[in-house]
């Protein structure tokens, strides 16, 4: 018998159950399409849940960082986690728990809601389409940026020091082993314990990605003849991990803490300084079962900002008036860019063979700001040559404290945003920039 011929048998004759059924049929499929939309773990523990996403997912506004910033496409509030695409990544704190917001860099109207009730988040780290959350429970999250659901949950080795996705894998560290997750569904691929002569895996930078390597640090190594004995030192080294089998490939020794490897291409990488007391620049071709490390001249005082395939980008600690570009190849200096009198140049971004700087007015400690326009600069980061300048617009930074600098805190994507240096995530004004029109 059908469904339609049991309606009539049965509620027909019954006209005052049409109403109160119907009520109740709504409400039954709205608490079944409550538990797909909610998932518990436990009556008491935490509780996921996914709102929207609403509509079509926005396109990015360009390939590339803009080449002519020009036209502003929107200020906000906040520095976002991070551009992806089309959509600007807000993180919050309610008190049922952590909520991540996709918004639409063109409209700021929320895309799509991902939270987590009962739950601290221990860290944050976006991927090209995957937003890694880590729970201070040790659990790792993986949620889909174009539709804001889970995509897989994973347990990880604890204490969880590190997490990031390469291509199509999540990498995760903790002192005693790195693992690999499928960036798909979270599945294990390899695991590697810290090489022969090394007591653990160092988070202290991020892992990097080449060809067929991944980068990571190592340290207390005091039985690697590769490291130095130096009591001065930590005894660390980098690693390169066989990224089909998490085998080490390679190591060498690594003294510059707290200063990043830069990769120039995917088999070559950069560190300047390459100790941490200043100078020397280390160019290093993985490519090979060994790494050949060329040691070249390097400025002490300069960090690098940013590397292209045949130069580095650098700027000195306490010398704001000046940008400049060292070879590859020989380490010479290539180029020198200075701030125009009576200013300064904010820290430097280096993205699709541009550096993006802001030269702003000098100011100190206890005085206003300067009245005078600041300038977004794009240069070649080859040549040093300056393609294009644009003044910016007058920024709010009020709570953010004294002094401050204006910086490029997102390239990519088609936008360049600017906001000020301290304390970005609270700042109380960010600038978003697209190309200019013709």
């Amino acid at each position: 018998m059908s469904m339609r011929s049991l309606w009539g048998r049965w509620f027909a004759p019954r006209p005052r159950l049409r109403v109160p059924l119907a009520v109740a049929l709504v409400l039954a499929l709205g608490a079944g399409g409550w538990q797909a939309y909610a998932r518990f773990t436990d009556d008491d523990g935490p509780r996921e849940w996914t709102k929207g996403p609403y509509g079509k997912a926005p396109a990015a506004l360009g390939k590339t960082a803009p080449a002519r910033p020009g036209e502003t496409v929107r200020r906000l509030n906040q520095v976002p986690e991070a551009i992806v695409g089309g959509l600007a990544l807000y993180r919050s704190y309610t008190p049922d728990g952590f909520r991540l917001t996709a918004r639409n860099v063109r409209t700021d109207r929320i895309y799509w809601q991902y939270g987590r009730d009962k739950a601290i988040l221990g860290g944050l780290e976006v991927g090209d389409e995957l937003a890694l959350l880590r729970w201070n429970g040790g659990d790792l999250t993986a949620v889909d940026l174009r539709t804001g659901e889970p995509r897989w949950h994973a347990e990880t080795p604890r204490p969880l020091n590190l997490y990031h996705a390469v291509g199509g894998t999540v990498l995760v560290e903790s002192e005693e082993e790195v693992w690999a997750l499928s960036a798909a569904d979270g599945k294990r691929r390899w695991r590697a314990a810290p090489p022969k002569g090394c007591e653990r895996w160092s988070a202290v930078d991020p892992p990097l990605a080449l060809r067929e390597v991944y980068v990571l640090a190592a340290g207390d190594c005091p039985d690697d003849p590769a490291v130095a004995p130096d009591p001065q030192t930590d005894r660390m080294a980098q690693v390169g991990l066989d990224a089909d089998t998490g085998a080490v490939r390679w190591r060498f020794p690594h003294d510059a803490q707290g200063q990043r490897y830069l990769p120039a291409n995917d088999t070559t990488v950069v560190l300047a300084p390459v100790r941490r007391d200043g100078g020397g620049m280390a160019v290093t071709d993985v490519s090979g079962r060994r790494p050949a490390t060329r040691t070249l001249p390097f400025p002490d005082r300069e960090r690098a900002r940013g590397t292209t395939a045949h130069t580095l980008v650098a700027q000195a600690d306490d010398g704001p008036g000046a940008l400049r570009g060292y070879a590859l190849d020989d380490g010479r200096r290539r180029w020198t860019h200075r701030a125009a009198k009576g200013t300064r140049l904010g820290e430097a971004l280096v993205a699709d063979g541009r550096v993006y700087v802001v030269e702003q007015p000098l100011q100190e400690v206890g005085w206003p700001p300067p009245a005078s326009p600041s300038r977004l600069l794009v240069l070649d980061a080859e040549r040093g040559g300056l393609r294009y300048s644009m003044s910016l617009p007058e920024l709010d930074r009020s709570g953010s404290g004294e002094p401050q600098q204006l910086v490029p805190s997102h390239a990519g994507d088609g936008v360049i945003a600017v906001s000020w240096s301290q304390f970005p995530g609270t700042g109380p004004d960010v600038l978003l920039l697209t190309e200019a029109r013709p």
